[in-house]
């Protein structure tokens, strides 16, 4: 059994998760309430609450609620009076506390670690229709460790061609994908729409899921009143659903201590081992715009590590924020043949709060290990525009944690393109993608390349042109440029 495996050597004992529903906000708990709930029932699922009373250091990640330490709330509301608390923000990966939690237990320095994280979007939400008043619990002082990411997102000049939410960035990506895979416009949109329906059926099994509704490839695929087109070809059903009140939290525990606290093995599941990739780069000025190596090297590092193959891999969760999260990563893994790419639903489906969901997607990865009897489960990560990537896989039986950063790896694989901002002339085109607002569509936007190498972002507005997008493959066509505004013959 765990015999063989150090006595400081990480283990998850236990892991919880909430979904709040209730629409009168009046009545319902505000975020640091739910994630304390969660860690309150973790700890009761064992029957243990000194889990609670001797964690030693609490870890959030940063959501949409203005709390300076959340952590801090969750130490007050849980009577754990000794632990540290630690702020991660945006940007910073979320496995990266599962990470901090594992090598400071193998370290010796800790020996119980809670890693919680929530929203209530979904009540604020319901007070801002509603009109009611509803208060917040507030924390003032600074977490004991801030963690930050060391760069900004994006670029000025993407902002300045029209580029805001996260939603034409990747649609962006999405296109050189699909290109390079030689998929026609229509085609690839009926691919992913059935992907999605695959997602929500998967969606319809989990208790926590925000929706568990099957929705028809069909409806979404294409846009209507309720399902409107945000940035092609992704409409919202294809996109993060973070209106939601959905908070987790996960117990790591040194095996001695879970041995001294009298916690079965049984209940053990052993994070095995961790890879990430940190390197921080515009989505303009990547290389490949229809790769992801921090994919493929965090990926194939962590199957490495693990000792496995990808066929060994009985779950699976790969981010979905956005349709080419998904197949991206399935590629780079040579994953794409499964069907079985997620075990939660999905974000547009299981719900994703901001930056909370692979907390949440490893709470159902543990609960579906333990009820199946699966050896294998693996959870990616994405953070930022699919800037930085993280790979974690969880073993029932005995391993030795072990973490690999492939940073390097990614650099050398994609050295940063150069901007021509302000350039006139011809360039080819890279990626491209219609941007919507309430009233339609309202721009479409190019990324490409000149003879030089360099990059340029640029739009029309030409409703011929935005309609014309919508069916061909602009990718590889020559664009005329003249101040930011591309003109194509079609």
């Amino acid at each position: 059994m765990a015999n063989s495996i150090a006595d400081n050597n990480p283990i998850i004992v236990s892991a919880a998760a909430i979904k709040q529903k209730i629409d009168d906000p009046r009545l319902a708990k505000n975020a640091s309430q739910l994630m304390a709930d969660c860690c309150r029932a973790a700890a009761a699922k064992l029957d243990c609450p000194a889990l609670l009373t001797e964690c030693d250091e609490i870890s959030v990640p940063q959501g949409l609620w203005a709390y300076q330490n959340p952590a801090g709330l969750i130490k007050e509301a849980i009577g754990s009076s000794r632990a540290s608390t630690v702020f991660a923000k945006i940007g910073v990966l979320q496995q990266g506390l599962f990470n901090r939690a594992s090598q400071r237990i193998q370290n010796g320095e800790i020996d119980i670690a809670i890693v919680a994280g929530g929203e209530a979007k979904y009540r604020n939400l319901q007070a801002t229709i509603q009109g009611v008043e509803i208060g917040d619990s507030e924390s003032l002082e600074v977490a004991d460790t801030v963690i930050e990411p060391d760069q900004e997102l994006w670029l000025e000049a993407e902002s300045n061609a029209g580029l805001g939410m996260p939603v034409g960035y990747y649609a962006l990506l999405d296109s050189a994908w699909r290109h390079r895979q030689g998929v026609d416009v229509d085609q690839h949109r009926d691919n992913v729409a059935q992907l999605y329906q695959q997602m929500s059926e998967t969606a319809q099994g989990n208790a926590q899921a925000w929706s568990q509704n099957i929705v028809e490839a069909e409806f979404i695929r294409n846009p209507s009143a309720k399902n409107p087109m945000l940035a092609f070809p992704y409409t919202k059903l294809h996109n993060s659903s973070w209106n939601v009140d959905q908070a987790s939290a996960l117990i790591f525990c040194s095996i001695k201590k879970a041995r001294a606290l009298g916690i079965a093995e049984e209940h053990w599941i052993y994070p095995a081992c961790s890879t990430e990739s940190n390197l921080m780069q515009a989505v303009s000025q990547r290389a490949d715009l229809s790769r992801c190596y921090g994919a493929f090297h965090a990926g194939n590092k962590a199957l490495a590590l693990a000792n496995i193959s990808v066929d060994e891999v009985d779950l699976v969760e790969l981010y979905s924020c956005f349709p080419i999260a998904v197949l991206s990563f399935a590629e780079e893994l040579n994953m794409l043949h499964r069907r079985d790419l997620t075990v939660t639903g999905g974000m547009p489906f299981a719900g994703g709060p901001l930056n909370n969901f692979v907390l949440q997607s490893t709470v159902r990865m543990l609960e579906v290990m333990q009820q199946q009897n699966k050896n294998f489960g693996m959870v990616s990560n994405v953070s930022g525009l699919n800037t930085k990537q993280a790979f974690s896989v969880f073993s029932k039986t005995p391993r030795a944690f072990v973490m690999a950063d492939v940073t390097a790896d990614v650099v050398a694989d994609s050295p940063l393109k150069e901007m021509a901002n302000g350039y006139s002339g011809e360039a080819v085109v890279q990626a491209f993608t219609v941007l919507y607002n309430k009233q339609g569509a309202e721009r479409l936007l190019v990324i490409a390349e000149n003879a030089k190498h360099q990059r340029c972002l640029a739009h029309s507005q030409d409703a011929t042109l935005m309609e014309y997008a919508l069916h061909h493959d602009l990718v590889g066509l020559t664009v005329s440029i003249d101040s930011g505004v591309f003109i194509l013959d079609i």
